[in-house]
């Protein structure tokens, strides 16, 4: 395990306390035998304004540290020090976050020579400015996919411009770890330093059995196919539609917050009878909603996005042991054995079926045994693993 280093990551999500992802579990692990400054996203000048106007001049004062564990910190620069797109407020405002992180690194020994751990395109303004040692980019997805959703005309110059700014982080790291092979083989030409490290699973998390099911699934008339996680543009709601018509006697039960950026996408799913909405979920509580599915479902549409990811739902379904039925994207081609993979609505449909009829006791332990094969805990010994070659 690598040991004894200031780790400075700089993460995409909103806050520590959104939904769990992949830098969540590595990094809580690493600050075992590391001090680990995990940053929140620095807050843009036009929403600030917005607040200011609407909350009063409180807003820019709001706290800016916090440590959820030993040996692990959560930052965010203050509010009154926002980006800035506009020369020369951009610089003063950039200079001024640079120190105040400055100091707070001081303030925590962190100051020497840390490892800059940075997890998306947009996130590296600090690259040269912390007298780091290296920089590692960790990709996740494939953030052109992002935009390649969208609707509107301009949608491809934002996927030209971060793919630009993608590749200038590639060139500038030290080493670059993605979670797909497809992100290996687009990545590896900008870096040769990349590393396939594949998300994982906490399996003493999600391996036993609840006492007793969550009120608001309980309830719920079997057989249970459920979906658990974020609800986006990787869902193909035609799919689901499809699926809760032709089986009005099923229940299909959707876990997570709704974040798809236009919400009248899913009018025709919330419509049908036997579609649940149960809104987002603790990290908690969330195994005990997977055990409550009949079958757990992957119902992803096929674009750039889905292409390219490792879900970690994959992972976390599996240490359930509960039957898997997922659509024909790449991350789960290696995993034939223990997921049923549908190719179009009608094979989709027939794969739950067989789920729910054919699924034995040792088609579980099967399940839960390839989840012990790839724990958090392994993952993150590899990626020590090639650190230390780096340093060394």
């Amino acid at each position: 395990m690598l040991s004894d280093q200031n780790i400075i990551c700089f993460s995409p999500d909103p806050s520590w306390h959104h939904l769990w992802r992949n830098r969540h579990q590595i990094m809580t692990r690493l600050a075992r035998k590391n001090r680990v400054l995990f940053i929140e996203p620095t807050p843009y000048l036009r929403p600030i304004l917005a607040q200011v106007r609407k909350k009063g001049p409180r807003t820019l004062t709001e706290r800016t540290l916090f440590s959820p564990m030993e040996n692990l910190w959560v930052y965010r620069a203050p509010n009154r020090y926002p980006i800035s797109g506009k020369t020369p407020l951009r610089q003063t405002t950039f200079a001024l976050r640079k120190r105040h992180l400055r100091a707070v690194m001081a303030r925590l020994g962190m100051d020497a020579s840390p490892i800059l751990w940075i997890f998306r395109y947009d996130l590296g303004e600090m690259i040269g400015h912390l007298d780091e040692k290296m920089v590692i980019y960790h990709a996740v997805d494939e953030y052109a996919g992002y935009a390649t959703e969208d609707a509107d005309p301009q949608a491809r110059q934002r996927v030209q411009r971060i793919m630009a700014m993608e590749r200038r982080i590639l060139r500038r790291a030290d080493l670059v770890f993605v979670t797909s092979s497809s992100l290996l083989e687009s990545k590896r030409p900008w870096n040769p330093n990349t590393f396939l490290i594949p998300n994982g699973v906490d399996y003493d998390h999600f391996a036993p059995p609840p006492q007793r099911l969550p009120e608001d699934i309980a309830t719920l008339p079997a057989p249970r196919l459920g979906y658990a996680g974020a609800i986006n543009e990787k869902l193909d709601v035609a799919l689901l539609e499809t699926l809760a018509r032709q089986r009005p006697d099923w229940s299909l039960v959707l876990v997570g917050p709704v974040l798809f950026k236009r919400p009248e996408a899913l009018a025709g799913l919330r419509a049908l009878p036997n579609v649940h909405f149960l809104g987002r979920k603790s990290l908690d509580d969330l195994p005990a909603y997977m055990h409550s599915f009949d079958v757990c479902l992957m119902p992803y549409a096929h674009n750039l996005w889905t292409e390219n990811i490792s879900p970690l739902k994959l992972y976390e379904y599996l240490a359930t042991g509960r039957p898997i039925v997922s659509t024909g994207i790449p991350a789960v081609q290696d995993f034939r054995d223990v997921v049923w993979i549908a190719d179009n609505r009608e094979a989709f449909l027939q794969a739950v079926d067989q789920a729910l009829s054919a699924d034995t006791p040792q088609d579980a332990q099967r399940r839960q045994a390839v989840a012990r094969e790839n724990t958090w805990d392994q993952r993150v010994a590899t990626l020590s693993s090639i650190i230390q070659g780096y340093l060394t």
